[in-house]
């Protein structure tokens, strides 16, 4: 964030004061003589010679006549010797003089020379000063004659449009004290020649091509009288490792600037220049500080500027630390240096600072109210970090200065910091900029900011400031950016805003705005080119009198207010616009025949959500690869060709008709740059031609609930972006081609309600596909579903509703990672969908001029400015309702083989798919129990089993399901009582019609048909009896009797052993008891 107005005064005071004495002496030597002595004859032939050779389209050489030099304009002479000193013809300042932002202008063309320098110059042989600096002398070489100037001082050749390899020859400039290339086009491989000059005291080479010249530093560290080296910009990529001797240590200002060191260490050298008053190593990456350096920026105590932004070494602690010895410092930049550690504590003390800008770094620290305490600090920008505190005592403090200099002040992107305006905000009277957006920032504007007459740029976006819009912002006289949006502002607007004559950008959109805005909020505002209101109530009433704007736009958001009923005809003025959107303004009118060739420059179009009619015109007028949304509107007629010129296009919701073969075989030999195409719900009909080859970076395509009819075209195959197929709702018929179902790049197919036969082909899923969305509902498949299907692991919606497809159901259905909850749903189509489209749509990050337009590609809508084109949309049959899915469509998973005709048991399989959510198998002929595999940690919300020939009791597991929320299993043949559970005595009794269930919601059960619950949770453990158990058991039990006997069958002697030991251990049994007895009878007498 450095400025033009922060170059070292160092330059002036050591090298152009000595020159400004020398010329004034020159000019006073020529007033002075009564008799004044002409100009050598040689030197003045030698000037001539100079203009003839030089191209002066302003005539600045004019007064190169005549034999008295002193007249001519840049020449200084000594009107004593009659030699010239100096030659000035410096051209115009076109970066920082009054051509600034006007490049245009022909005047500043003309002021500069151009041509080539003649080589009899040389024959100036006192020439001391050359200055041809800002001039246009094409790409040429730096004339090596120029070293043989043996007295010259002062060389400036900067931004002269010079080229090539500099000469060498300039090192024989041996008394030269200043060297000012920078700025042209140049090279050198070598610093050699550089050596000689012992007297230069100023060295700019900034954007000279130094990749080469490995011996700069070796060269520059002897030049011992050197006070300013300027190195910015010029390839360096490596910082010398320890040098042993550093000779200029009379340097005062270092430039190194934007050269990229990133491999390099700071070296300690840099902190033994103790004189330095600027340092700037600002884009040189440098990433760290060399181990054992132990000095640091408290060694420098003459710093006044120091620029270090871009540095990962400024993340140190000691290194921040240091700062705060700096008593003289006037300037820190160490914005983008990824500090995290505190830094505000160390800066506080520093009263003459002025510029401090620590933006874009990650510093977690709360705010001091000890900063108010630099009241002479001019720019304070904190933009992008982690700062937190209340600011309001510290912005009250800074108002409180008795003479606030604050020019800049930017607290952006803290997202933690609290705390309201401040009332007196307007002392601040020489504030130009003030961005505190993206915070908590409370409370309202106040009256006062509009005494701020030199504010260009307001921004308090993304806070929760209330309250009205002051009138007294018409007061901001020099005011060019506004953005309040994303608050929680209320009321009309002043009127006062039409005052603010230069006002470039307005963005009050996301507030609570209301009212009426007439021509008087606009009446001044000649310079405005964007104005954002969009999702605000405020209502346009400007159809008055023909009016026309003052302005010429180039953005217009005004999306959800109110434009109608009549189609705003001031719009049609508006010939620059490059984005238009006014969706959903409550336009009700006939679009106008203007509208189609009003805005040749548009990139950006929407004028959805009205009810705009009339038939639609061609878009040939509008900028190729433009985004396009008429949707949801009541316009007709057919698709012109030039629409498929598009990027994105949205058609959907109208009455348009007509087929799409002009719009996709006209020009079939132009690739085509469409990527997103939606016609959706129109009257369109015909065939689908197989013309689509040239449409090679469509992304989605939706032609859902249309009339088109015949075979889906082969050509859709070859489109290897295409991610979102629908065409649900049509006509089509044929089989389903084998390339559809083993897509490599499809995430969505929606082909539902159309006459589409045949089977399932067994080859589905033989590719790697991404495949997540698969709805061929109603239509009239048949055959076995294969089990190949299992192959789309990425399933996570599965809908073959309503065909004719038969067989047992597949078990392999575990092999669906997000269904069985395996793979998470926040990391699956979210990231699938989003890469592709941002792979597509990243044209559609564009500036123009201060305008930023973000297209966001999102799960469902894709956001483009204001208005949501839906990507995808899909309808589900779940909980026996059909729903239209769109921006959450991602977040379901459902499996639908409802109204088919399968048969056999129902998988256990199927119900263990802990991510599933919704499950609907009814209208078949499945037979056997429901399983009691259902697990309790589950997501199933939804289950149908209604209508099919499933038999036993309700198992005790579907109880347990914490999220079921609807459950059908009429019309089957359950007995039993129904389990007492969390949900299941909610659902409706129709819901368990048809069999013969009791208990609640169901009447209750009879106790002597032993339905108790008692026998029903008996039943249900029956169901689930461990056999694996019951024969291990079995088995122990037959082999430990067996391994007893089997041995007293087979040997005579083990049965001898056996016997005998019986009845030793009989004897030893009866002595025992015995003596028990007799000592019992002798304690008893």
């Amino acid at each position: 964030m450095k400025t033009l107005t922060l170059l070292p005064a160092c330059f002036f005071s050591s090298c152009l004061l000595f020159l400004l004495v020398s010329s004034l002496c020159n000019f006073c030597f020529c007033n002075q003589s009564s008799d004044p002595v002409l100009c050598i004859p040689t030197e003045r032939l030698a000037l001539i010679d100079l203009k003839s050779n030089l191209t002066d389209p302003a005539n600045r050489l004019s007064s190169w006549v005549g034999k008295d030099c002193c007249s001519w304009s840049g020449v200084v002479y000594d009107n004593i010797s009659g030699h010239v000193h100096e030659i000035r013809l410096r051209g115009p300042d076109l970066f920082n003089g009054p051509y600034y932002f006007n490049d245009g202008s022909q005047e500043a063309t003309k002021q500069i020379l151009g041509g080539t320098i003649s080589p009899s110059v040389i024959k100036l042989l006192q020439l001391r000063h050359l200055d041809l600096s800002q001039n246009n002398f094409g790409f040429s070489t730096v004339p090596a004659f120029i070293g043989s100037f043996q007295n010259l001082i002062y060389l400036n050749l900067s931004y002269s449009n010079f080229g090539g390899e500099i000469p060498h020859q300039l090192g024989n400039l041996s008394t030269l004290h200043v060297l000012d290339l920078q700025g042209i086009d140049a090279k050198s491989k070598s610093l050699a020649w550089l050596k000689n000059l012992k007297g230069l005291q100023h060295l700019d080479m900034q954007f000279i091509n130094l990749t080469k010249a490995s011996d700069w530093f070796q060269v520059v560290s002897n030049l011992t009288s050197l006070q300013e080296l300027h190195f910015s910009d010029c390839g360096l990529y490596q910082l010398p490792s320890n040098p042993t001797i550093v000779s200029y240590t009379s340097l005062i200002v270092l430039d190194l600037s934007n050269n990229y060191f990133g491999t390099s260490m700071l070296l300690g050298w840099i902190f033994s220049l103790r004189n330095l008053t600027l340092l700037d190593l600002t884009g040189c990456y440098i990433s760290g500080v060399l181990a054992g350096i132990h000095g640091g920026f408290h060694s420098m105590p003459s710093l006044r500027t120091l620029f270090l932004a871009t540095n990962i070494f400024m993340n140190s602690s000691s290194l921040l630390s240091g700062l705060s010895k700096l008593s003289n410092l006037r300037q820190l930049d160490v914005s983008k240096c990824d500090i995290s550690s505190p830094i505000l504590g160390n800066l506080q003390n520093l009263s003459f600072i002025e510029y401090v800008d620590l933006s874009d770094n990650r510093i977690v620290e709360e705010i001091p109210k000890s900063l108010s305490n630099l009241c002479n600090i001019t720019t304070l920008c904190l933009r992008e970090n982690k700062f937190s505190g209340n600011v309001s005592e510290l912005l009250e403090r800074f108002c409180e200065c008795e003479s606030p200099k604050m020019e800049l002040l930017d607290f952006s992107g803290n997202y933690d910091l609290l705390g309201q305006l401040p009332e007196r905000l307007g002392k601040l009277e020489n504030l130009i900029e003030i961005d505190l957006s993206s915070n908590q920032l409370t409370g309202t504007i106040p009256v006062s900011i509009g005494s701020l007459s030199l504010l260009q740029i307001l921004r308090f976006s993304n806070n929760q400031l209330s309250g009205l819009i002051p009138n007294t912002i018409g007061g901001l006289s020099s005011l060019n950016s506004l953005d309040l949006s994303y608050n929680k502002l209320n009321g009309s607007l002043p009127e006062s805003i039409g005052r603010l004559s230069n006002l470039v950008t307005l963005s009050l959109y996301h507030n609570s705005l209301t009212g009426i805005l007439t021509k008087n909020h606009f009446i001044n505002l000649k310079s405005l080119i964007y104005l954002s209101v969009e999702d605000t109530k405020l209502v346009f009433k400007l159809n008055v009198n023909n009016w026309i704007p003052p302005f010429k736009l180039l953005t217009l958001r005004a999306g959800s207010c109110s434009l109608g009923p009549q189609f705003p005809s001031w719009i049609q003025s508006q010939t620059d616009l490059a984005h238009l959107d006014v969706s959903n303004t409550n336009i009700s009118d006939t679009i106008p025949n203007w509208f189609w060739t009003a805005f040749p420059n548009v990139d950006y179009l929407n004028i959805s959500h009205n009810n705009i009619q009339g038939e639609l015109g061609d878009v040939n007028s509008f900028t190729p690869d433009a985004t396009v949304d008429l949707s949801n509107n009541r316009l007709h007629g057919r698709l012109h060709v030039n629409y498929s010129t598009t990027n994105i296009l949205d058609l959907s919701n109208n009455r348009i008709s007509g087929s799409l073969e002009q719009f996709l075989c006209f020009g079939i030999q132009k690739p085509r740059k469409l990527y997103f195409l939606n016609l959706a719900n129109n009257n369109m009909s015909g065939v689908i031609s197989d013309c689509w080859k040239n449409f090679g970076g469509l992304i989605i395509l939706n032609l859902e609930k249309n009339r088109f009819s015949g075979i889906i075209p082969s050509s859709l195959g070859n489109i290897s972006s295409l991610r979102s197929l629908e065409m649900d709702e049509n006509r089509l018929y044929g089989n389903l081609p084998p390339w559809l179902l083993n897509s490599t790049s499809l995430v969505v197919i929606e082909l539902a309600e159309n006459e589409l036969m045949g089977k399932i082909p067994s080859s589905i899923g033989r590719n790697s596909t991404s495949l997540r969305v698969l709805s061929l509902r109603s239509n009239k498949l048949e055959g076995k579903i294969p089990d190949e299907i299992c192959h789309l692991t990425f399933l996570q919606i599965l809908d073959l509703a309503h065909n004719d497809l038969s067989g047992n159901l597949p078990t392999c259905f575990t092999n669906f990672s997000v269904m069985s909850g395996s793979e998470a749903l926040s990391s699956t189509l979210q990231h699938e969908l989003d890469l592709s489209l941002g792979l597509g749509l990243h044209k559609y990050y564009l500036v123009i001029g201060p305008i930023l337009k973000k297209i966001y590609s999102g799960l469902g809508p894709v956001y483009l400015g204001l208005g949501p084109i839906q990507i995808i949309t899909a309808a589900l049959v779940t909980k026996g309702n059909t729903y239209t899915y769109s921006t959450i469509l991602f977040q379901v998973t459902s499996l639908d083989l409802s109204d088919n005709k399968f048969s056999g048991p129902i998988p256990d399989e199927l119900v263990r798919l802990l991510g599933l959510r919704y499950l609907n198998l009814s209208h078949n002929d499945l037979t056997g129990s429901i399983p009691n595999s259902f697990n309790k940690t589950g997501k199933l919300e939804s289950l149908d089993l209604s209508m099919n020939h499933l038999e036993g009791n309700i198992p005790l597991s579907l109880s347990q399901l914490t999220a079921l929320d609807y459950l059908n299993v009429s019309y089957n043949n359950l007995v039993g009582r129904i389990p007492t559970g969390p949900q299941l005595q909610t659902f409706n009794e129709s819901f368990y019609t048809g069999n013969k269930l009791c208990g609640d919601p169901l009447p209750a059960c009879l106790q002597n048909n032993g339905d108790t619950e008692v026998t029903t949770k008996r039943d249900d453990e029956a169901d689930g009896v461990d056999w694996i158990l019951v024969i291990f058991t079995l088995v122990g039990l037959v082999a430990g009797f067996w391994i007893i006997l089997a041995p007293l069958f087979i040997s005579r002697q083990w049965r001898i052993a056996y016997y005998h030991f019986l009845d030793e251990t009989w004897f030893k049994l009866q002595n025992f008891i015995f003596l028990i007895f007799l000592r019992l009878t002798k304690r008893s007498t």
